[in-house]
């Protein structure tokens, strides 16, 4: 009988060899499962970067140590979404204070959380809506993030919101005005109810000056959400600025009525209020909002302004001090900058000076800050002091018509009337129609006693220029006008509108106006040198640091 014994003899050493294999290879294709069970444990309860730093380790590490096909999907989607929120929680830090220094290390720790996403799941959406958002701020890859919000829009093409909202992102981050409203157009395209796309649209129109298709915007995202708070103060603040104070109220009303804790719909009536120079109004909606938040500082500081142009400076000041009293370590600018006026408006210059060289010794640069110093000299009697100022900013740039007219003012002062009427001829060929530069300019070339500096004709032609530009309603103009006629000879002229110049005066300007009114009923010309003696400077105080 035949026998094949052989090929029996070899499966029965071949299986047990299988038997031994197949488990070793099924093992080492879940090593990582006890890293992936703890990555799974540990992000159930994460909460900070720290938390989730773990999360990760553990998720890396179980699919380099090896797992099947599934939990190796699972893992990869874990760290993905963990990746995701880390990047998000430094996002939230950045924004949470912008004024942090730390913030850009915060932005490159989230980018290249998504940079290590996308190596795992390129078409994760938000990854690219993320990357976008933080290139497109300052200092950010601005060519990647379009690159970014352009893949997310590829990405998103059966989610029309969802996309609506990349193109608004898209605009945002558009270079021209032409493809912004495009982007924008698109948005609204895809999701007409986009509230941020009308809000953008409506941002573009205002800026154009046409402020009916901004409201147009406004109104739309009111009919789908009429408890936006923030589309209904834009609308308002539109219609003051169209002078519909009507509607603009109504809608303020209705802001209050929605949210009356919310402190901009009192804002927003204290801003209509001030349009229609209503000050009390003002201050009562300033008062209002005070009790829904109290210390609020631009509450305070807007009611000092309105306090102060009401004639109520003491008030006012009472106001900034509270505001500067919360802050002393970095008082805010705009507190220590209205100060500076409240104390100019009392007449208390070495304070006003004290502030406003505060301010000018954080940012040497500004010019207006530097302009309001040099005139506080000038009125406090300091004119040389003055005119150090508006030197070192005429050399900076020789063409500066304020600095000039400034220079030209406290030239007067000290006698210097060849130098002001210099300064006067520049500022004057800057600013032809500004009434205070004509007067000035007029008044040393009817005045002066320096015979070869008076030009009476020239001198006519400026004050009558700046009688029009006035509409003859200012006394110490007609004042100027009247010397310029009498330095002519033209008393009789020069009588008129002295005599007019001496009715609309008030004070002591008036007793001025009426001396200069007898010189020429005795038919003599005004003249005036002034030889102001300079005070001692003010004191310097410690250098503060100042909040922006």
């Amino acid at each position: 009988m035949f026998r094949y014994a052989p090929p029996l003899r070899g499966w029965l050493i071949v299986l047990p060899l299988l038997l031994l294999v197949l488990p070793v290879a099924a093992r080492a294709q879940n090593e990582g499962q006890a890293d992936l069970d703890r990555a799974t444990e540990l992000k159930l309860g994460a909460k900070s970067p720290m938390d989730l730093d773990a999360v990760i380790e553990h998720c890396e590490s179980s699919i380099r140590k090896g797992l099947d096909e599934d939990n190796k999907k699972f893992a990869v989607n874990l760290l993905t979404s963990t990746l995701f929120q880390r990047a998000s929680l430094y996002t939230a830090q950045m924004f949470a204070d912008a004024r942090d220094p730390r913030w850009q290390l915060w932005r490159a720790d989230a980018l290249r959380d998504l940079d290590e996403l996308l190596e795992h799941d390129p078409n994760y959406v938000d990854a690219h809506l993320l990357i976008a958002r933080l290139e497109a701020l300052p200092g950010g890859k601005m060519r990647r993030g379009r690159n970014a919000v352009e893949k997310a829009i590829e990405l998103l093409a059966d989610d029309k919101p969802k996309q609506a909202e990349a193109w608004v992102l898209k605009a945002q981050m558009s270079e021209g005005e032409e493809e912004r409203v495009a982007a924008l157009d698109k948005a609204l395209e895809l999701d007409p109810g986009s509230v941020q796309a009308h809000q953008l649209r409506a941002g573009l129109f205002l800026a154009k000056g046409e402020v009916d298709k901004a409201i147009s915007h406004m109104e739309q995202i009111l009919a789908q959400h009429p408890e936006n708070l923030q589309a209904r103060a834009a609308l308002a603040e539109a219609l003051i600025n169209l002078k519909q104070y009507d509607k603009a109220l109504a809608q303020i009303d209705e802001a209050i009525k929605l949210n009356p804790e919310s402190p901009i719909g009192y804002l927003l009536k204290s801003q209509l209020h001030m349009a229609k120079e209503e000050p009390k109004e003002a201050k009562a909606a300033l008062d209002k909002l005070l009790e829904v938040e109290p210390g609020a500082v631009l509450a305070l500081l807007m009611r000092a302004r309105v306090q102060l142009a009401d004639g109520n400076s003491q008030a006012a000041l009472e106001d900034v001090n509270r505001v500067l009293a919360a802050n002393p370590e970095q008082p805010p600018v705009q507190a220590i900058l209205l100060r500076s006026m409240i104390y100019a408006d009392q007449q208390q210059f070495d304070r006003a000076i004290i502030d406003m060289r505060l301010l000018v010794e954080n940012d040497p640069e500004n010019s207006e800050w530097r302009l309001q110093l040099a005139s506080f000299y000038n009125a406090s009697g300091r004119p040389r002091k003055a005119i150090e100022i508006y030197n070192e900013m005429i050399e900076q740039d020789a063409d500066d018509w304020r600095a000039r007219r400034g220079r030209a003012d406290a030239e007067l002062a000290i006698g210097q009337h060849a130098e002001a009427i210099a300064d006067y001829k520049v500022a004057h060929a800057a600013q032809p129609e500004h009434s205070g530069i004509l007067n000035n300019y007029a008044w040393v070339l009817a005045t002066s006693p320096k015979d070869e500096l008076r030009d009476a004709k020239r001198s006519i032609e400026l004050a009558t220029k700046a009688c029009e530009v006035t509409e003859y309603k200012e006394a110490h103009i007609l004042s100027t006008l009247a010397a310029g006629y009498a330095e002519s000879g033209d008393f009789e002229t020069a009588i008129k509108w002295s005599t007019k110049a001496v009715e609309l005066g008030e004070g002591e300007t008036r007793e001025q106006l009426q001396k200069e009114l007898e010189s020429y009923q005795q038919k003599k010309p005004w003249r005036e040198l002034q030889e102001t003696k300079e005070k001692p400077d003010v004191p310097s105080r410690p250098r503060n640091r100042i909040a922006a």
